[in-house]
């Protein structure tokens, strides 16, 4: 073959039991090799993929993948068994109203997360402050996020400096998706897209979502950075 594939195939399975939505998230890159496939084959830096995308099992059944040209969206018809095209060229907001991590982490939060929150709570420019969204599946939030606006959150922490979401099959593909949406994706200080891997399982800090709140944050993280 001439491509490799890495994919999560169930994120979110610990929602399963109650029937919150699941998925399934999928990276296709041209294998660089001309051997057998070998682990050299997938550590390949996002902004070498091909294909991206993920299913989202949910009140629907929705695909939503990028070759590269943009953003598709397909719901499966169950009457005909096909999926069906619904959503062409999707572009995300420049910014949203809605922000999204798991906030009870927050004691173990890096100061600069903590003070983007603080900004998003409490606005001191007379702005409305940002709803909270969290279901707990990085499909479902990034979905929501893609369609409505604003930023999903899994940064790194004290106790997961790297965070818990895997580099290969997580954060490439939906900073993918991101990117050809018009969106952004980043640890805080490094574009997702550019982080070469070192390892098939790497974890990777991860926020995403509309360009302007995702600058926001990257701005905050860079005045942290600098002290």
């Amino acid at each position: 073959g001439k491509y490799i594939v890495c994919f999560d195939p169930l994120d979110g399975s610990s929602n399963i039991d109650c029937l919150v939505s699941i998925g399934t998230i999928f990276a296709i890159y041209k294998k660089t090799t001309n051997n057998e496939p070998c682990e050299r084959d997938a550590l390949q830096p996002g902004r070498n993929l091909v294909a991206a995308g993920y299913a989202l099992y949910g009140s629907a059944t929705m695909m939503v993948i990028s070759t590269g040209q943009g953003v598709n969206c397909f719901m499966l018809d169950p009457a005909i068994g096909e999926f069906i095209l619904v959503n062409r060229d999707v572009k995300i907001k420049k910014r949203g109203k809605i922000y999204s991590l798991n906030e009870g982490y927050a004691k173990h939060f890096e100061p600069s997360v903590t003070e983007y929150l603080q900004k998003k709570k409490f606005p001191q420019d007379g702005s409305e402050p940002y709803g909270a969204r969290y279901v707990g599946s990085m499909v479902a939030d990034v979905h929501r996020t893609l369609m409505y606006g604003g930023i999903f959150l899994y940064p790194g922490n004290a106790k997961s400096p790297k965070g818990k979401l895997r580099l290969l099959y997580e954060s490439n593909p939906m900073a993918f998706i991101m990117e050809q949406a018009g969106g952004m994706a980043t640890t805080g200080l490094e574009n997702i897209l550019d982080i070469q891997p070192q390892s098939i399982h790497q974890r990777a800090p991860t926020v995403l979502g509309s360009p302007e709140d995702v600058l926001e944050y990257i701005s905050i993280c860079k005045k942290h950075a600098k002290q």
